[in-house]
């Protein structure tokens, strides 16, 4: 089975380290499913500048193609400003550049194909939604999103959804997640930070414990456990299976800094925070 992801990608400068990792959400699933030997495409879009080439030559070199990956003549490459407190990811300015995508006709022919299509939030497709789920069962990842009028306009399209729900009780996730299984979404899986995530289909309820790690940067952790869980569903593992595999991996993201272990130059880094 093939997995298409479609969205976002940006470069992630850590100002206080002199550094810059490659990541975005929808870059951060597809990178982590190819990791995981799921057969995938991404399709995004970066500027037209050496920070672009450089992005495309560090996903290239994980396997993922680059093929479908759109450099946008008059775009600049996207970033975000990153601070780390206690290991744990805090956001500073950021510009999406030309990360956030619009999705050109090759790239809709790319989607052919697909057994099943992720998106996220922080790509700005919101418009595209119900197209997409038609090509193929869709997985979106609301970030915050549960009971906002964001989510209730999206869900009826969304197979798999992907919450974080780190401020919410559990007996309120069980009352949102049945919600949404009730209305149609096959499964729903909410993330709780150090709290570990759950998980509901219309078999049931599952819970996963966070793994006890020092973390050293907290940034596309969940994004792994996202491509942890579509890796488990697309080769249809058992679930207890699927959440402790997701969990290591987003466990294993923590231990270095960036979300993907792929660097952009530090020359290249000056001259992003010379944007900045």
């Amino acid at each position: 089975m093939t997995v298409v992801v479609v969205g976002d990608n940006i470069v992630d400068v850590f100002e206080d380290l002199e550094t810059a990792s490659v990541g975005g959400n929808c870059l951060n699933v597809a990178v982590n499913l190819e990791r995981s030997g799921i057969p995938t495409r991404y399709i995004g879009n970066v500027g037209a500048d050496e920070l672009g080439a450089a992005v495309l030559a560090e996903v290239q070199s994980t396997g993922l193609s680059v093929e479908h990956v759109q450099r946008i003549p008059d775009g600049s490459t996207g970033y975000a400003m990153i601070h780390l407190v206690d290991g744990d990811r805090q956001f500073g300015d950021f510009d999406r550049g030309a990360g956030v995508v619009r999705i050109g006709d090759e790239q809709w022919n790319a989607l052919s194909g697909a057994d099943l299509i992720h998106t996220s939030y922080s790509s700005e497709l919101e418009d595209d939604v119900e197209r997409l789920s038609r090509i193929a069962p869709l997985a979106f990842d609301f970030d915050s999103h549960i009971d906002d009028d964001y989510a209730r306009s999206l869900s009826p399209y969304v197979t798999h959804g992907f919450f974080s729900a780190s401020d919410r009780n559990e007996a309120e996730i069980d009352r949102h997640a049945q919600e949404l299984i009730s209305a149609g979404m096959k499964t729903v899986t909410m993330t709780r930070a150090d709290r570990g995530a759950l998980h509901y289909t219309l078999e049931g309820k599952w819970a996963t414990e966070a793994e006890g790690i020092v973390a050293v940067d907290t940034l596309g952790a969940g994004d792994a456990f996202i491509a942890g869980v579509l890796a488990g569903i697309v080769a249809s593992s058992p679930v207890e299976v699927t959440l402790r595999k997701a969990t290591t991996r987003a466990s294993t993201v923590c231990t270095t800094v960036g979300s993907l272990g792929l660097y952009v130059d530090r020359s290249l880094v000056k001259r992003i925070t010379a944007r900045h």
